[in-house]
């Protein structure tokens, strides 16, 4: 009787384990067709459903994998990092572990927390040192250090990562001398300082504007700034005070606060935008370099 009560809870239990298992398959069926439809919220659900039924670990660190490409679609990079954070990656195969630090490094990215980033890739460049398994790290390190303005450690790695392509020495030659050109010193993209901006902007209004580009925004703020402080002194010297005080003074001090405020933040959108067209222009040189590298013509 003992022996018959053991064999059945054994049989229970493994059709308990094999049911599921159908149910993680199911699941995770359904919740990579609802993610090709582009319903990353609803596809995310249903991952966490798989997840809960699996009990393989690689099958649910692929879960949590697609799982976190639902919140970085949904722009929730802090959501799918933490879903990646979740797998061992000391215990995965080579594989995944750099599926998993490619994503990881490319959260960290559009987060806009590079020196996560570049941590992240550091650690896949430890794991796999002299290989060329990092070849495809490279450009997005590439990227990440233009953000940085590293700009002799983003040419480093160009060179390396042309003389490891498969391609014949006259065409890297050609994309290497693309390279050196794109990254000239008068094609780098001018770094624009807040400080400086503030102070030229607090000794004379609109001077922080136009040292940032913004010419006739700049002229604008300095022009009211004068207008106002012309109109409060003359008031204040004609003897209608409150009018001078209340009405000139009062606009002329929120419009200079408010241009030496306006002039660092421009200095942080100048210098954010001059980032990204440099680094659109690197993408366009990456795009045509990887079209090239895999063509079976090159």
């Amino acid at each position: 009787m003992l022996k018959l009560r053991y064999f059945s809870t054994c049989i229970f239990l493994l059709t308990l384990f094999s049911i599921n298992r159908i149910c993680a398959s199911d699941y995770f069926s359904n919740a990579k067709k609802i993610y090709s439809e582009g319903k990353f919220f609803e596809a995310s659900i249903e991952f966490e459903r798989a997840i809960y039924y699996e009990s393989d670990s690689n099958r649910i660190a692929l879960c949590k994998y697609y799982k976190s490409l639902c919140y970085k679609e949904l722009g929730e990079y802090d959501k799918a990092l933490e879903e990646l954070r979740k797998v061992n990656m000391e215990s995965v195969p080579d594989s995944i572990f750099l599926v998993f630090s490619y994503e990881q490094v490319l959260c960290s990215y559009l987060k806009e927390d590079l020196n996560q980033a570049l941590f992240n890739i550091d650690k896949v460049y430890l794991r796999f040192k002299d290989t060329l398994k990092i070849l495809e790290f490279l450009p997005l390190n590439i990227i990440c250090l233009n953000s940085c303005r590293e700009w002799d450690n983003a040419l480093i790695l160009w060179n390396y990562y042309i003389d490891n392509s498969r391609l014949n020495d006259s065409v890297k030659r050609s994309f290497k001398q693309e390279v050196y050109r794109l990254y000239d010193k008068k094609n780098v993209p001018r770094f624009y300082f807040a400080n400086k901006a503030e102070n030229l902007s607090t000794f004379l209004p609109g001077s922080g504007q136009i040292y940032c580009g913004a010419v006739l925004e700049g002229l604008f703020n300095m022009s009211i700034n004068g207008t106002l402080l012309y109109y409060a002194f003359s008031q204040l010297y004609n003897q209608f005070y409150c009018t001078g005080y209340f009405v000139g003074l009062k606009l002329f001090n929120k419009f200079y606060a408010g241009g030496i405020r306006r002039a660092k933040s421009l200095t942080e959108e100048k210098n954010q935008k001059g980032i990204k067209a440099f680094n659109v222009k690197n993408s366009n040189i990456m795009n045509r370099f990887y079209i090239v590298n895999t063509s079976p013509n090159r």
